[in-house]
């Protein structure tokens, strides 16, 4: 500590209370030379020459783009009046569109393959057909029955007995821990 911290307040002369320094003294501006100051003005003029030339181009681009856009526009606005003059060119003078009458045919049937009979061409007197058959194909199972089906009582009967079922299981097994408890840590 210093001799004037030390001090109290009374036995302090003004004059060493205005040598304390209050605030770090405040540093003066730079001064440039004038051979800096140009070099300055130089640097300040190439850079704003630079701006404006990005400027410029910038600008110039901003143009070609939205020409381009307009562009693109137009040519979309022809495409969509070309194909509208098509449409339009097909309706005749009556108004009516000169379109083919849609049919609707119905699937064809499958045929019934043929069974296959080879007969063997031996020299005996009695000539033996020679039969391949095919499989069979199967018929689809049925789908479930629509009787043997539960009706909503039932099912409202089925969910309110689980329902009861789980609350009964579920008292039970409080009970067994109540009971385990009372086992372990008698009152």
């Amino acid at each position: 500590m210093s001799d004037i911290e030390s001090q109290p307040i009374e036995s302090i002369d003004s004059d060493e209370l205005e040598s304390i320094p209050e605030e770090p003294p405040i540093k003066p501006k730079r001064v440039m030379s004038d051979k800096q100051l140009a070099n300055l003005a130089k640097a300040r003029q190439k850079a704003k020459v630079t701006l404006t030339e990005k400027k410029k181009r910038t600008t110039t681009l901003k143009q070609q783009e939205r020409k381009l856009r307009e562009l693109k526009l137009k040519e979309k606005e022809d495409r969509i009046q070309a194909e509208l003059n098509t449409i339009q060119n097909t309706v005749n003078i009556e108004g009516d569109v000169e379109d083919e009458p849609i049919i609707y045919k119905k699937k064809p049937k499958k045929k019934k393959a043929p069974k296959v009979v080879y007969y063997s061409s031996s020299e005996e007197d009695e000539p033996e057909p020679e039969i391949v058959y095919k499989k069979k194909a199967r018929k689809p199972k049925p789908r479930g029955n629509f009787q043997s089906m539960p009706t909503m009582e039932v099912a409202d009967k089925k969910v309110e007995d689980a329902a009861l079922e789980k609350k009964y299981n579920d008292e039970l097994i409080k009970m067994r821990r109540q009971y385990m408890m009372e086992q372990v840590f008698p009152k």
